[in-house]
């Protein structure tokens, strides 16, 4: 009888019995979701070792990525007993971050996760770099941002009510990045990273009438250079600067246009229950508007926009204009996710919409037609 074998057999286990038995991590942590978004809120399900007599109030994540690696402070949701062998935290996955990246506690030994994390939006999903807040920060400039080429603009929706039922309001908008962060042309000048086109269309759609047209459509093209801060105390998170016209493709005394130059600071404040909090007005100047030459009258110089909450929540955003007469509109959107993220502020929305003032539409830039109450489905808010 050949012996070999079970020879060979003996001789293997016996070599991995002699092998150092590696230690099991002292904490484990785990996430419901592989996938994640920079500048999103991440929980994490903690199980401490049995030799933590308390749980600490904040835990360190480390989040490395090609050699580069990010801490991020977690925060305990709710509190509970220190006998209790888990607990869930929260932090934010800061906004640098995208692609594939490795998870651990800082704080101690731990197992490692490996996450998917989407690209953020630039505008929404702000979060200026940890380093802005260290003392010294020069408060420079950033050039390359991290976004994908073709992304989300202003909110896409589609609502229907208004006054006695009978209108739909729907918008479409998108921006796309011109240079590739490593072409040619941003090797030669590098804020050429930061120029951007953008297209927003918005439609009133008069249900009501006979043969249901619509009442006025607004075109919105604009050319935009968009840039990140590296700095703290009053510099914005994110500035754009750049040019926009405005019409609504008629003609004869329904022709409406205005051409502007225009500048959008941006600031961002987070929360530690993952609210944000941005505040985002536009300011522009009107270089043409001779076909409707008081608009400033009822829309004013300035969009006053204001966004809060959770990006897998409620989120409230308004906007409010004030003419120069005194007369001026708002706006308030109300929306609720309906399923999972598609990407960085794209998904499916339960939309709630309500306008009051002057100018819903370009064509009545000077009109009131009393408040606009609507209710639909949004896919970027």
């Amino acid at each position: 009888m050949n012996r070999w074998p079970t020879l060979r057999l003996v001789l293997l286990l016996a070599g991995l019995a002699a092998l150092p038995v590696a230690a099991a991590p002292a904490w484990l942590i785990a996430t419901p979701d592989e996938n994640a978004r920079a500048g999103a809120p991440i929980v994490l399900d903690v199980i401490k070792p049995a030799a933590q007599p308390d749980w600490p109030a904040t835990l360190s994540l480390r989040m490395a990525q090609e050699g580069t690696t990010r801490e991020v402070e977690l925060l305990a949701v709710e509190p509970g007993a220190s006998e209790d062998a888990r607990r869930s935290y929260r932090g934010v996955v800061p906004s640098q971050l995208s692609g594939l990246v490795r998870v651990d506690l800082a704080d101690g030994s731990s197992n490692r996760l490996a996450l998917l994390v989407a690209a953020t939006d630039p505008l929404e999903q702000m979060q200026a770099p940890a380093d802005a807040a260290k003392p010294g920060s020069t408060g420079k400039l950033s050039f390359t941002l991290n976004e994908p080429a073709l992304s989300a603009n202003e909110p896409m929706y589609f609502v229907v009510g208004g006054k006695g039922g009978a209108t739909a309001r729907f918008q479409l908008s998108f921006k796309y990045r011109l240079f590739d962060a490593d072409s040619l042309p941003v090797a030669w000048f590098p804020p050429l990273a930061g120029l951007h086109f953008a297209y927003t269309q918005t439609s009133i759609w008069d249900l009501g009438a006979n043969s249901a047209p619509f009442r006025d459509t607004s075109y919105r093209p604009s050319f935009f250079w968009q840039t990140t801060s590296l700095g703290g105390g009053l510099m914005p998170d994110l500035l754009r600067a750049g040019f926009e016209h405005e019409s609504n493709g008629k003609d004869g005394e329904n022709s409406r246009s205005i051409n502007m130059l225009f500048a959008q600071p941006v600031w961002r404040s987070g929360f530690s229950d993952g609210r944000t909090l941005i505040f985002a007005p536009k300011v522009y100047g009107y270089l043409e508007k001779s076909e409707n030459v008081d608009i400033q009258r009822y829309r004013g110089y300035a969009d006053w926009n204001l966004r809060y909450g959770r990006e897998d929540g409620w989120l409230l955003a308004t906007q409010l204009r004030n003419g120069t007469s005194g007369h001026g509109s708002a706006q308030v959107d109300l929306s609720y996710p309906l399923r999972k993220p598609l990407f960085a502020r794209a998904g499916g929305f339960l939309h709630f919409q309500l306008f009051k003032g002057y100018g819903e539409s370009l064509l009545d830039y000077n009109l009131d037609r009393g408040t606009q109450a609507r209710v639909g489905f949004s896919i970027v808010r």
